[in-house]
């Protein structure tokens, strides 16, 4: 029994303990096991480093029972190292990452306060020179823009490329096309995204290239490819493999955003049903957050300052073809 309680086999147990505790976080951020999962992502890196080390810190009273003193001196050097070199590495990606936001904030364009007559933003579209140092720019689709049939979001994590088609036979797999361009994405040591290689005409919809997020209007949908707007400014358009991605039909699309608003001279008081006959909703709010689509109606959570819900009314999303609303995405 004493020889469970000797310095070296003391040592022993608790570098065990951090070491494996260590890389049971290295871990789990190899297998991305955090990722998507929003603030719980932290918790579930934290948790495979203490399900590690726990293991680990186990393991060590038996292993330092049954082997010699003189292997649990050379184990605590070795380990002891290995937490040194973990750290170091740790501290200078740090370090990197600071730096990189440093030199990002160079980039950010002075904040300013909207005034009243500010025309909202409905998809704030995020860009470098040459499509990558962020810049802010208003709603490209336009009050007199065709809406389209939606959206769709290009799968980078899956598919790094996206390859662009020009004219391409519906009747032939997307596997007897040849791609004329193409959007190549990687990711830097700190796991966002960056740019590859992109066409000069590249202009998305929206897009926030960090996080492989783009957007593009969707104009004709077929049973393997996708025609879209690659140029929102000069309605340039190209095909896509519709597998490469998520579509996105106006419906869905408008239920994934985080946040909706009245475009300029096109305030609308929310109904009690979706007509233009029905009754009013006169319960004052600041913030509208969708609910659910029907036709050409929109049903909206009302939220005062606080983000407390105090009611819900439709309103009208397009008329005739042309947007009425205007909409934050989620990391747009």
């Amino acid at each position: 029994m004493r020889n469970f309680f000797k310095p070296a086999r003391i040592a022993f147990y608790f570098l065990m303990l951090i070491s494996f505790f260590i890389a049971g976080m290295y871990f789990a951020g190899l297998i991305d096991a955090g990722k998507g999962q929003g603030l719980a992502g932290g918790a579930i890196v934290f948790g495979y480093g203490v399900m590690f080390g726990a293991i680990a810190f186990i393991a060590s009273f038996f292993i330092g029972h049954f082997v010699r003193h003189k292997f649990i001196v050379y184990a605590n050097i070795v380990l002891l190292v290995v937490i040194l070199i973990t750290y170091g590495i740790t501290h200078y990606r740090y370090i990197q990452r600071q730096n990189a936001k440093e030199q990002n904030e160079q980039f950010k364009p002075e904040p300013t306060t909207p005034t009243p007559q500010s025309k909202p933003i409905g998809m704030v579209t995020f860009f470098k020179n040459d499509i990558s140092n962020y810049t802010t720019i208003k709603n490209p689709l336009a009050e007199n823009d065709e809406l389209g049939l939606g959206f769709f979001k290009p799968n980078f994590y899956q598919h790094p490329t996206l390859f662009f088609y020009g004219n391409v036979t519906h009747e032939k797999p997307v596997t007897q096309h040849s791609p004329t361009d193409s959007l190549a994405l990687g990711k830097d040591q700190f796991g966002d995204f960056t740019l590859i290689s992109a066409p000069p005409w590249l202009w998305p919809e929206a897009m926030n290239q960090p996080f492989g997020i783009f957007y593009f209007k969707v104009k004709t949908v077929g049973g393997e490819f996708i025609e879209v707007e690659v140029n929102s400014k000069t309605k340039q358009t190209a095909f896509l493999n519709k597998q490469n991605g998520e579509l996105l039909f106006w419906p869905e699309f408008l239920l994934t955003a985080s946040s909706i608003d009245f475009i300029e001279g096109k305030t609308q008081i929310p109904k009690i049903k979706p007509v233009d006959h029905a009754a009013e909703v006169n319960t004052p709010f600041v913030h509208l957050t969708t609910l659910q689509v029907k036709g050409e109606w929109l049903q909206l959570i009302l939220k005062d300052e606080k983000h407390r819900e105090v009611g819900k009314g439709w309103v009208r999303w397009q008329r005739d073809g042309k947007i009425l609303i205007a909409y934050k995405l989620p990391n747009i």
